[in-house]
């Protein structure tokens, strides 16, 4: 009889090891990383968060690879559901929404949601304090107006009387430039750049201008007005390849778009750009082997980063001052410095692109 019971507990021991075996296999799962993946998406994907992601596989950076698998616990093992197309033949009526505060929901950006409420990405940026267009699932924002699905039709700015004060000075304005203001107060781009001491065309909202008052004449040709050759990149404009850029700021990113409704990195240079030159659709390598290198960047060139791929895999437009726009697969389009820990660690160089 004794025999019996020490076999029974015997194989009750192991079955209890044979389910926590099962049990721990069931824990996790495994995911291949593909083309456009990145640690964000994975994790969007999965509902968990990159930090975990990291935590699970010993990640010691944001880098994957085409093909590497990697590990991701139960509790994040399965897809966030596709949502249900939505049949554009037949719109639901728009439901007002009130509320003073918007919840962050997976893959929303700052464009997104300043269209969802009528407002622009500068209006809610300043309504929140956001410093940059970078935003968290779950996080809340003061959002104005009523909230509705349709897109709105693109905001149109009346143009402004500029203001100065009586020391002869101007407060630069949302989407002025230096050729604007120039236009504006009868000057050469050149004598407002002397004036205040700029090395390069990039000024920022709220930056006091010392301007001419008298409203004489320029003593150039075509003051006031962008040139129509650029110093640094050929046939390029360089101060309305910038101003452009800009305008798409907080657009989303979406893989392989070339329009304002959505860019992926290459795709918004190539856009930019197209609206000088014929060029083709070239990708981060195309602009990469299109291009010179340079030692230091001037506004105007490209910078090149590797992220997800090695090698060439991310570039933007530098901006000056250690600036750059892009297309960021978190943030869409925006602006982000060299010397962010991201950035810093993965830049490769700057090239001057020269069609």
């Amino acid at each position: 009889m004794k025999k019996k019971q020490i076999v029974l507990s015997l194989g009750t021991i192991l079955g209890g090891i044979a389910l926590f075996h099962t049990s721990a296999d069931a824990a996790s799962t495994s995911v291949q990383v593909k083309t456009g993946d990145t640690l964000w998406s994975i994790a969007t994907k999965y509902q968990t968060s990159v930090q975990n992601l990291k935590t699970q596989n010993n990640l010691k950076s944001d880098v994957i690879h085409v093909g590497q698998t990697l590990v991701i616990s139960s509790s994040a093992s399965k897809p966030a559901e596709p949502a249900k197309p939505v049949d554009t033949a037949k719109p639901t009526p728009a439901t007002p929404n009130t509320a003073s505060t918007y919840t962050v929901q997976s893959g929303d950006t700052l464009y997104k949601i300043a269209a969802k409420f009528k407002m622009s990405v500068s209006d809610l940026k300043r309504l929140n304090s956001l410093s940059s267009n970078v935003i968290y699932v779950n996080q809340k924002l003061k959002v104005s107006g009523q909230a509705t699905p349709s897109n709105p039709k693109p905001e149109v700015t009346k143009p402004q009387t500029p203001t100065v004060s009586t020391n002869g000075t101007y407060k630069v304005q949302q989407g002025d430039t230096l050729s604007k203001i120039a236009a504006q107060f009868k000057m050469s781009v050149s004598a407002l750049k002397t004036a205040n001491n700029l090395k390069s065309d990039i000024i920022y909202v709220n930056q006091v201008l010392k301007v001419t008052t008298s409203g004489a004449a320029p003593s150039t040709p075509n003051a006031g007005t962008p040139p129509t050759t650029t110093p640094t990149n050929g046939q390029l404009n360089i101060s309305k390849m910038i101003t452009d850029a800009k305008k798409y700021m907080g657009v989303p990113y979406k893989w392989g778009g070339t329009t304002p409704s959505g860019f992926d990195c290459s795709g918004f240079i190539y856009y930019v750009m197209k609206q000088q030159v014929s060029m083709p659709r070239y990708t981060t390598m195309g602009f990469w082997n299109a291009s010179k290198s340079v030692s230091q960047p001037q506004p105007g060139d490209l910078v090149f980063f590797t992220t997800y791929a090695p090698g060439p895999s991310h570039l933007g437009i530098y901006l000056g001052n250690r600036q750059f726009i892009h297309a960021g697969s978190s943030t869409g389009v925006t602006i982000s410095s060299l010397d962010n820990s991201y950035w810093s660690k993965r830049y490769l160089g700057a090239k001057r692109f020269s069609k």
